[in-house]
């Protein structure tokens, strides 16, 4: 089926992506303390700020990767940002910090889900509020107000597009299933999880039996059909952590943390039982030297050796376990 090749964009930005943009405003900030907006401004605490910018962006190199690291780090990095609004003692050193808070909410609507994206624009827009009413500079309501629907407005519609453009780019259009090159890159994490806490994955490989004499004798559209209800129908066994993607014309693969083989099996029949349209199943469960490769490749030695026992007269749907080629 050609699904040896587990590697798959990255379609969320990295820990380096935010680590450059870190350490970008920490060189930026060490500019604003060497050559002060004002003689008067707190240089000390524009070097202190330059530090922690450093070292947030450092941290998010060297941490284990969780999903709060990234946006604790640029959580952080708008408190320090806020820090030197309230100290600004001039109305371009206010601007000019605001433009750059505008820039992290920015980043955090491109880089983050919707949730902590808007909590992260939501400590932009206070950052900016608090800093410019503490600040002894004195500024235009109408500055703050322009900043602030500035930040709304652009961070409102860089999360739509990228969002948007996400969910194109990671799911079957037909079924609603992750594509390929989604389910090769969250399996990944998913086998790296495993391997670290020590809990069981499974994956099963599957495909609709005669499909191609589907569409020879009903049309395209029918084996449309068929697709659709198939993943509709794995639906509810694979609620929760499970993933189901898309990674040929027939052909799914189904990623089921916390189950073993037997889970992964159980599932199987749970699956079946909800479907109207006959299809071939192997498992496979991980090991904890497996690769994505190695899953893979066993789940499809399984899912041969069902089709073949299937064709054999050994019963339509036969028990997927014996073919788990370990």
């Amino acid at each position: 089926m050609g699904r040896s090749d587990a590697r798959a964009p990255r379609l969320y930005a990295t820990r380096g992506h935010l680590a450059c943009a870190l350490g970008l405003m920490a060189a930026l900030v060490l500019g604003g303390g060497l050559w002060p907006f004002s003689p008067e401004s707190a240089v000390g605490l524009w070097f202190a700020v330059a530090g922690l910018l450093a070292a947030l962006a450092g941290a998010v190199l060297v941490l284990p990767t969780r999903r709060w690291t990234m946006p604790a780090a640029l959580a952080v990095s708008l408190l320090g940002a806020g820090v030197l609004l309230a100290s600004c003692r001039t109305a371009e050193g206010l601007v000019v910090l605001a433009i750059g808070v505008m820039t992290c909410a920015q980043y955090a609507a491109y880089a983050f889900r919707t949730r902590v994206a808007a909590l992260l624009v939501a400590e932009a827009i206070a950052a900016i509020t608090l800093g410019m009413v503490v600040a002894p500079a004195p500024f235009h309501a109408l500055t703050w107000l322009v900043v602030v629907v500035m930040t709304v407005a652009s961070t409102s519609l860089l999360g739509h597009v990228t969002h948007w453009l996400r969910r194109h780019a990671t799911t079957d259009d037909l079924t609603g299933a992750l594509t390929r090159a989604a389910l090769l890159e969250r399996l990944d994490a998913r086998l790296r999880d495993a391997r670290r806490t020590g809990t069981p994955l499974a994956v099963v490989s599957a495909d609709v039996d005669d499909f191609k004499a589907v569409n020879d004798t009903r049309g395209h559209l029918a084996g449309d059909d068929v697709l659709v209800e198939l993943v509709a129908s794995w639906r509810g066994p694979a609620a929760g952590r499970a993933l189901v993607g898309r990674v040929g014309g027939d052909e799914f693969v189904v990623v089921l943390p916390g189950r073993d083989a037997a889970g992964a099996a159980h599932w199987v029949a749970a699956a079946r039982s909800r479907s109207a349209t006959p299809w071939s199943a192997g498992i496979a469960a991980a090991r904890p030297e497996d690769t994505v490769r190695d899953l893979l490749a066993r789940a499809d030695v399984a899912l041969y050796g069902a089709k073949r026992d299937r064709r054999a007269g050994r019963g339509p749907h036969p028990d997927p376990l014996p073919h788990q080629g370990r």
